[in-house]
């Protein structure tokens, strides 16, 4: 049999062809298979990036409900948990009445905290769930309270009642300074204490600020005044700090003071507390309930008012101090009369604490403070003196000071 080469050669041509063919063909599959792979890719791409703005625009959202426009950004650039957190604590924030904005705006310190939200500790730093449940127990009563009445009818006939927004905001000002007067008078270490004491000036810088911002758009801020509790505590905060040793707690919540047997070291540590100035045991600069802010603040007027008042009590408490002493001595004196008894001008004054001038021997101010320098006139002791008048006048001997 002979053999066909034309044949064999068309042969071969046709597999040759149809293996092409064939090859074309998986070609065309697989590029088809892969443009369909990216094209449901990019489907999947974006119905993820739809579903995710979603997600975001559901979140802005919710958080707008709450917070300002620049604090919903800032929030949303820490991502999603941290922006369900917010949300967390805004629904908690709105269900007390008061405002998460204004937490969201407050300082951030290392100790806890309910009404400062940090978005990088969204849980809060509550290392102690007494101490916070203590706190609770301060703040809920201070901002449930009604603001201490200092309205003024004439003024508030000419502008507009505050916003509830702004009402909130009030309070959470003053939630969070009652807490921190509260922290301030439980602080363990001079760290913890001027940590606090930092957070407490810039809390108050940012709440004189926006009271004074809605005062000049014509809004009332009378309804938005200090309740008693919040004046309480930041008085309380005062005093429980600079007259730590004499002050204690009743079962009230209220600082009481040891005035009695400690006058002469107690009525200067009040008039720290009050005026404030160089603390002259420690020769640090001490701040005065006088130099808060808020003192002689119109938009604070039941704070000026309050702190009046204790200024009122504590000179009177002075000066009473001074008649009594006075009177002691008058009254030894007659005693001894009466009983023709022979006391001694030494003996009446240790036994009174008064000191008045003898006879004949002249005393100026000057001398008293040298004489308490001395040691010869004791601490507690009122002790008088003539001005560069002639007039005769009487000194407390305090701890480290004269008071006259």
């Amino acid at each position: 049999m002979g053999f066909n080469f034309g044949a064999f050669v068309g042969g071969a041509s046709d597999n040759l062809v149809n293996m092409i063919k064939e090859k074309e063909a998986q070609l065309y599959e697989e590029q088809k298979d892969e443009k369909e792979r990216l094209r449901e890719a990019r489907v999947e791409a974006t119905r993820k990036r739809q579903a995710d703005e979603e997600e975001a625009k559901g979140l802005m959202e919710s958080l707008s409900l709450f917070y300002s426009p620049d604090q919903v950004k800032d929030i949303m650039s820490n991502g999603k948990a941290q922006a369900n957190y917010a949300i967390n604590h805004g629904e908690y924030m709105a269900g007390r009445g008061l405002s998460a904005s204004a937490s969201y705006s407050m300082p951030k310190v290392s100790v806890q905290s309910e009404f400062t939200f940090d978005i990088n500790d969204p849980r809060g730093s509550q290392v102690s769930s007494q101490m916070a449940a203590m706190e609770k127990e301060q703040v809920d009563k201070a901002i449930k309270e009604a603001p201490v009445d200092s309205t003024q009818p004439f003024i508030s006939r000419f502008t507009q009642p505050p916003r509830e927004d702004d009402v909130n905001k009030s309070k959470t000002f003053e939630a969070r300074l009652v807490e921190l007067d509260f922290q301030r008078s439980n602080a363990k270490s001079q760290e913890e204490l001027d940590e606090i004491d930092q957070a407490y000036n810039t809390t108050l810088d940012s709440y004189v600020k926006f009271k004074k911002e809605i005062s000049k758009s014509g809004v009332d801020t009378s309804p938005l005044g200090m309740s008693k509790s919040s004046i309480n505590a930041t008085i309380d905060g005062k005093l429980s700090t600079i007259v730590s040793e004499y002050a204690t707690k009743g079962a009230d919540d209220r600082i009481s003071i040891a005035f009695e047997g400690n006058e002469g070291v107690v009525f200067p540590l009040m008039g720290l507390a009050i005026e404030g100035g160089i603390d002259k045991r420690s020769g640090k600069i001490v701040g005065g309930l006088k130099q808060d802010q808020r003192y002689n603040d119109p938009n604070f007027q039941e704070f000026t008012n309050a702190v009046d008042g204790v200024t009122l009590a504590h000179e009177r408490r002075i000066e009473s101090y001074i008649q009594n002493k006075e009177i002691s001595y008058n009254s030894l004196v007659r005693e001894a009369a009466d009983n023709n008894a022979q006391e001694t001008y030494e003996s009446l004054v240790v036994a009174s604490g008064f000191v008045p001038i003898k006879s004949g021997e002249p005393r100026s101010i000057e001398d008293v403070q040298a004489g308490a320098s001395s040691g010869l006139y004791k601490v507690g002791q009122v002790v008088q003196f003539q001005d560069e008048n002639g007039t005769v006048r009487t000194a407390l001997v305090a701890d480290l000071e004269i008071i006259f």
